[in-house]
């Protein structure tokens, strides 16, 4: 299971769309390569691969493949600007306990019947949730810890990453809102997705 996948580096779509069309369109790019327009060493590049494999767009592993899904939101979206492509990554992102754990935790079971908390509400359950795994890591003096619970934040709070889904609110000081949204998708088959782009 991948707990802690993201190093530095948060979701963005920015960067995972410009990565992946240059990935794409030269599969057997190093890390290294890839990240030199950002300005940053071969890290970054990686991380933001391992983005694209947990949102769907690409699988795992070199050199760079999209998925079928991948190629669908690249040919419509390759700017990852639209709501389709937004709810994609969000529904990919949080659905394979597997690919993602904390994401799937905080939207499949934290959220599940809760429209308000703080972040320490989010901290406690996510050490509840991990510690299974590694009480250095993931017990009460993780360090970890309030990391994975800032980038679970700002993923859902940065307009950059998936903000503009409206799904998480700020409400006060550490004071979180899950309003009503209505979600688009998820979609079965890059058929499906290919359709909501066209419907859009």
């Amino acid at each position: 299971m991948t707990v802690f996948f993201h190093g530095n580096f948060g979701l963005n779509r920015h960067h995972m769309s410009k990565l992946a069309v240059m990935a794409a369109a030269k599969p057997a790019l190093s890390d290294s390569d890839l990240a030199k327009d950002f300005g940053y060493g071969a890290p970054f590049a990686a991380t933001y691969r391992s983005w694209l494999h947990k949102t769907g767009i690409g699988d795992r592993g070199r050199p760079f493949k999209l998925t079928d899904f991948g190629q669908v939101v690249l040919q419509h979206d390759p700017k990852f600007s639209s709501p389709v492509t937004k709810w994609f990554l969000h529904h990919e992102l949080t659905f394979d306990l597997e690919r993602a754990e904390t994401w799937h935790f905080f939207i499949k079971e934290f959220a599940r019947g809760r429209s308000t908390f703080n972040r320490n509400d989010l901290l406690m359950g996510l050490m509840v949730r991990l510690r299974g795994h590694s009480e250095q890591h993931f017990g009460p003096m993780s360090k970890m810890n309030p990391i994975i619970v800032r980038k679970l934040l700002e993923c859902y709070t940065k307009p950059e990453a998936l903000g503009d889904l409206g799904m998480l609110r700020m409400v006060g000081k550490d004071e979180y809102e899950f309003p009503s949204v209505e979600p688009i998708g998820p979609w079965q088959t890059p058929e499906q997705l290919r359709k909501a782009y066209s419907d859009q």
